[in-house]
């Protein structure tokens, strides 16, 4: 049985992806486990029931992996819990599991940008996760989707990424069904726009998709991981300020 902390809760194809740190000495690695369906399903269910921070028992065996997806695990399942890691514990632990301080050591190859975000040649990838300190993060909202632009604390800077963390999906979709009047888009963005993530305890982890075409193709890049999580006091402020 190991214990997996779970790091990562991102959107995918109508359900979760998840992933967690494995210990190893005083670092930490990550592990994807794919639902017990896989290969018939990578993806989690949509009421996965459980957070950023707790501590899963999974048995998890080997399963054929390919570039960039290397962190793959075949499980049966969550076999238990053991407890949760506040956020400033779980973001401590995920300083010492994969990071990186400049664009091209992400992913251990090239990051290519494109008109909408960035992408990776799927066989030169290394890995398909890794955190990084953010000098500054600005999310949008754009045709029903969360997007960002983060600039690392080494100046490089990733535009227009996807986000699909769980947690900033959940919090921006409450504060659109709570907004009441016209141009709701608009004045949420503005809102948005002046949140403030800006700061050194501000983190990202930054994932790849599945490659397409499969195996051979390019990943996107996505913002799986934003910290500070967001806070109830936001979804407050946001009302206020959006009424």
């Amino acid at each position: 049985m190991t214990e997996l902390i779970l790091s990562d809760i991102t959107r995918m194809a109508g359900g979760h992806c998840i992933i967690g740190l494995e210990k190893h000495g005083q670092r930490f690695r990550s592990v994807r486990p794919m639902p017990a369906r896989f290969p018939d399903a990578f993806a989690w269910p949509a009421d996965f029931p459980h957070y950023r921070g707790d501590r899963l028992q999974f048995e998890l065996s080997p399963v054929e992996v390919f570039r960039p997806h290397l962190e793959d695990r075949k499980s049966t399942g969550v076999r238990g819990e053991n407890g949760k890691l506040k956020e400033e514990e779980l973001a401590e632990c995920l300083r010492r599991a994969e990071v990186a301080e400049k664009v091209p050591d992400l992913f251990g190859c090239s990051v290519q940008p494109g008109k909408t975000g960035a992408s990776v040649h799927a066989p030169k990838a290394a890995r398909s996760i890794c955190g990084a300190e953010a000098r500054k993060v600005r999310l949008k909202w754009e045709a029903n989707a969360l997007r960002s632009y983060v600039a690392l604390a080494s100046g490089d800077v990733l535009a227009d990424l996807p986000v699909v963390d769980r947690s900033w999906h959940r919090f921006v979709e409450a504060v659109i069904e709570k907004m009441s009047g016209a141009n709701r888009g608009q004045r949420l963005n503005r809102w948005l726009g002046a949140l403030a993530l800006d700061s050194h305890a501000c983190f990202v982890r930054l994932g790849l998709t599945r490659p397409h075409p499969a195996r051979f193709g390019r990943c996107q890049v996505m913002l799986d991981t934003l910290l500070p999580m967001p806070r109830q006091s936001w979804l407050n402020d946001a009302l206020a300020k959006l009424e």
